[in-house]
């Protein structure tokens, strides 16, 4: 079984419509979804924003529904000069910008505990989704995804987090979702289609094209689960 994370409801809503055997459950006040989408067995979860309610949602996909992988799809903040809305990076690792113990010696975005800075995703899951992207005709680039509790939309946040981390996009989720999976060693991928540029216009751009970016992931994914994915 394949969980999926999206923390909005247009990152989810059309996975959901797509779902055959459909049986609900809500726990920790979170509705999570199981059935089969294309040819692949898997669960989709509305984690809310921010990075607690992501980890809640993977670690319950984990322990409660044995995922055998999880995903988190969705929308970000492009950093990479390239990325124009609606393009597409597929994660090859991610980090917690907004981890700083940097007070007591450690590096910008170390974890204590797994004792490191980035954390890998699964390259067979990633190498697929990233396929899926080409399939779907979609301006699609992998590299480091940076995630904190922060709406980043200030020119100066954004390029601390390209200097700090070579960042390709930056969002709310997807290394509380990476954590979580390295800790429970489960293999975990992020996908992120571009909403904004993570820079000063993005109060505005973020819910003028949100919805359709949240489509375009919603789609490459759809295109991955039809591949029989287990």
């Amino acid at each position: 079984m394949i969980g999926i994370i999206g923390a909005m409801a247009s990152e989810v809503d059309g996975l959901k419509a797509k779902m055959s055997d459909c049986k609900t459950e809500t726990i920790s006040g979170i509705d999570f979804c199981s059935g089969i989408i294309g040819e692949s067995e898997v669960v989709v979860a509305q984690a809310g924003v921010g990075k607690v309610n992501a980890a809640v949602t993977a670690q319950t996909m984990i322990l409660h529904y044995g995922v055998d992988a999880v995903i988190n799809i969705g929308v970000a903040g492009g950093i990479e000069p390239s990325l124009k809305i609606g393009d597409i990076v597929v994660a090859d690792r991610v980090v917690e910008h907004d981890m700083d113990t940097t007070a007591v010696g450690d590096e910008p975005g170390f974890i204590t505990g797994i004792d490191r800075v980035y954390m890998d995703c699964d390259k067979v899951i990633s190498d697929l989704i990233f396929e899926s992207a080409n399939e779907a005709g979609v301006h699609t680039i992998r590299g480091t995804i940076a995630s904190g509790d922060i709406f980043v939309a200030e020119d100066s946040v954004r390029n601390r987090i390209s200097e700090q981390f070579n960042a390709y996009a930056a969002e709310m989720e997807g290394a509380a979702i990476g954590h979580v999976c390295t800790m429970n060693k489960v293999p975990f991928a992020v996908l992120r289609a571009m909403s904004d540029c993570a820079n000063d216009d993005s109060h505005v751009d973020f819910p003028t094209f949100a919805e359709a970016a949240a489509k375009k992931s919603i789609e490459i994914i759809s295109i991955f689960l039809g591949k029989g994915v287990k």
